[in-house]
């Protein structure tokens, strides 16, 4: 429903107008309805004078609309760094929750750990020989994430579990934040993190996407093993660490890079594979 005076004032620059639109800047000169209580609205109205409802800008004045450069525009910038937007806002909130709990629960060791993100520097030589953790806050995101994986992997090794999910969301966190430095090596140490910590759906889907972009990858495959091991699923388990034999010699002559950080990681997937520990 409309209502449309034979000649008005234009909202928009004052003129005087007739019609649907303003012949001097082109503004719309109908009315529209009211969202609440469908009273008529006067062109360029921002209130219901009936209910008192905002109305949204370009509601009373339906014949203008933005121009589609503009609408892209100013829609696509914000969704395009959302996620990120997301994940780093994640982070610090998780960040400060676990500093929050530590300092709240007397355990100043631990906070310290949270702050620092991991074990401090060997010898103190980066922190003037003090030995104290560094600041995370000055690290890359990926260096944010590889300390917080090797803090839950030494936690893990030692039996110290709930020291490792203690630091599992901050360090989920950290590895979703990498965005395209999120390679193979990086999504191997997210599911490590993932699976240790019971996360095992993250954990899975990094071992799908690293097996989809290489097949016989021995990170990957090792991955959706220890994820089976875990899970207690027994076959799936038995049939991938066979795999993981069946590729071993061939994938360790590519001589990967990330099969040179995680030397250690496949040497234990091997004797894991061949029924040891």
């Amino acid at each position: 429903m409309t209502n449309r005076s034979p000649s008005a004032s234009c909202p928009s620059c004052g003129a005087r107008a007739s019609g649907k639109f303003c012949n001097h800047c082109g503004t719309s000169l109908e009315a529209g309805g009211c969202s609440q209580c469908g009273a008529v609205l006067p062109s360029g109205a921002r209130f219901c004078s009936e209910c008192g409802t905002t109305v949204p800008i370009g509601a009373a004045n339906r014949g203008s609309a933005p121009s589609t450069s503009a609408s892209v525009g100013s829609a696509r910038g914000p969704l395009t760094y959302l996620p990120w937007a997301v994940a780093a806002v994640m982070l610090v909130a998780v960040t400060g929750y676990f500093l929050g709990a530590a300092a709240s629960s007397g355990t100043p060791a631990m906070a310290s750990e949270v702050a620092g993100g991991g074990a401090p520097f060997a010898g103190g030589a980066a922190t003037g020989g003090t030995g104290g953790a560094p600041d995370i806050s000055m690290m890359s995101p990926r260096e944010k994430a590889s300390r917080l994986y090797d803090r839950i992997m030494r936690y893990t090794e030692e039996g110290k579990k709930d020291s490792a999910q203690f630091f599992a969301p901050m360090a989920l966190a950290s590895f979703e934040m990498l965005g395209p430095e999120l390679d193979l090596d990086a999504r191997y140490d997210y599911g490590r993190v993932a699976t240790e910590t019971g996360s095992f759906d993250v954990a899975a889907a990094q071992a799908d996407t690293i097996l989809q972009k290489s097949p016989n990858h021995l990170l990957g495959l090792a991955l959706v093993a220890r994820i089976a091991t875990l899970n207690g699923d027994a076959a799936i388990a038995s049939t991938s660490w066979k795999v993981f034999l069946g590729a071993r010699d061939s994938e360790l002559k590519k001589a990967l890079p990330e099969y040179q950080l995680h030397a250690a990681d496949i040497e234990q997937a091997t004797r894991m594979a061949k029924g040891g520990k």
